[in-house]
């Protein structure tokens, strides 16, 4: 990560989705606009989830604020790589659209300074378009497709008075510092199941969320905001749920009343892939040339034949003239990802790999060894490698991203896995019998 001077105490950190990188241009051009005693001590980031969308090069080029981009990481994924790409200690994590109310960065900042080593979440009341009507919080009550109903606590009227604790808020905005991040579970697919459970995760780690009655905020939603897909919110709730310690039963509940007995098949989906043994993974993903959708639908078929088709992910390959360049720039790319969303290991799949006939328990057994050992790199068979984070950072260092550099590598090298075997010695391993082979 480059540093920072350190006089910038806080990155401002935008998040695009649904293509709304109008709203994110202006959230972060009035932070200069309307904060500008405060700016100087700002880090701006913009993290972009849409970066094929016809307005990202302009936001790309701008050459006042940083700019990441992640075509892979969706929904409330976007946030959690937004505070993982920071540079700073504190961070505030806008959504595209958003504005802060004049003087509310500044006192963001001395706040900040005040309180070293708080491991607190950091919210603020959101001002309706009339600028008078204020939300302090939500209360846990589902309301249609969404948890939380607004509430606004007297308290929080009076922009100077005293921070107070409150049960949760939209994550619109909220500032935390980026040590104490709790982070999202890297199994969450969408967006619309992270609040309360983000709240819920800070105060199991004896931490608390409160309300600042000064960070007041409004906020523009995209026009064509993309709403979650029924099914991926019900088992995206339920996993966070899961994970939170709250009881789930609500969630089927209220699914079931919204959207009837298929809900049944949705939680039957979630436990199976919660009990499936590849899901042990951060993330498993499947490396697939665009030039080649016929191959993804084929290796789809064999994932879910083993029950993991929720699982695996498609990974675009990296295109290059030479196949063992692409594929070490593909895996390469597959664990850069993997570090950037702090996840602990990635399985990397060839989209022609295959499954033995009773790979499912041969897999449990492998996991189970995997959990007690110090393993660097795991090779499950033909077409199947698994990285953990141990050595992300030792790889990236040493292999190089572009395919010229990346050939002459290659060939002084012998590949990427005969690197690996060398590099990483001992903590190489090798799984038997072996759960995977490519077709053919």
């Amino acid at each position: 990560m480059t540093p920072v001077p350190p006089s910038v105490r806080l990155t401002v950190a935008v998040v695009v989705r649904d293509e709304d990188h109008d709203g994110a241009y202006f959230s972060a051009l009035a932070l200069r606009l309307h904060h500008p005693e405060a700016a100087a001590r700002c880090d701006l980031l913009v993290v972009d989830g849409d970066p094929d969308g016809s307005a990202a090069p302009a936001l790309r080029g701008l050459p006042w604020l940083r700019y990441a981009s992640c075509d892979q990481v969706r929904g409330s994924a976007l946030r959690d790589l937004a505070v993982r790409e920071a540079r700073t200690e504190w961070v505030l994590c806008v959504d595209s659209g958003v504005l802060l109310a004049p003087g509310a960065l500044a006192r963001l900042l001395a706040f900040a300074d005040a309180r070293p080593g708080t491991r607190d979440l950091f919210q603020g009341p959101l001002l309706e378009d009339d600028l008078r009507t204020v939300r302090t919080h939500r209360d846990p009550v589902f309301d249609g497709a969404s948890f939380g109903t607004w509430g606004c606590d007297p308290r929080g009227t009076d922009a100077d008075a005293p921070p107070f604790e409150i049960g949760m808020q939209d994550l619109g905005l909220f500032a935390c510092r980026r040590e104490a991040w709790t982070g999202f579970n890297p199994r969450l697919r969408g967006h619309g199941a992270e609040e309360g459970y983000l709240h819920k995760k800070y105060r199991a780690a004896g931490a608390r969320v409160l309300c600042l009655p000064f960070l007041r905020w409004a906020r523009r939603r995209p026009l064509a905001a993309t709403a979650p897909e029924p099914a991926a919110l019900c088992r995206d709730r339920l996993l966070a749920w899961e994970e939170a310690g709250l009881a789930v039963e609500p969630v089927v509940e209220h699914c079931r009343e919204a959207y009837g007995d298929v809900v049944d098949e949705w939680v039957a989906g979630h436990a199976a892939e919660r009990g499936h043994p590849l899901d042990w993974f951060d993330a498993v993903v499947c490396v697939n040339s665009d030039a080649s959708p016929s191959r993804w639908v084929a290796a789809s078929r064999r994932f879910r034949r083993i029950g993991a088709d929720g699982i695996v992910h498609r990974l675009p390959a990296v295109a290059a003239g030479e196949p063992a360049v692409g594929y070490a720039l593909s895996h390469r790319r597959a664990v850069e990802l993997a570090r950037r969303r702090g996840l602990s290991h990635v399985l990397v799949l060839e989209d022609d790999v295959t499954f033995c006939h009773d790979a499912e328990v041969l897999l449990r057994a492998h996991v189970d060894e995997l959990a007690d050992r110090q393993w660097t790199m795991c090779r499950l068979g033909g077409g199947a490698v698994a990285y953990h984070g141990r050595v992300f950072e030792r790889l990236l260092a040493e292999t190089p991203s572009g395919e010229g550099e990346m050939g002459v590598w290659v060939a002084a090298h012998g590949g990427l896995e005969r690197y690996c075997d060398r590099r990483f010695g001992e903590g190489v391993v090798g799984v038997t019998p072996a759960v995977t082979a490519r077709v053919g």
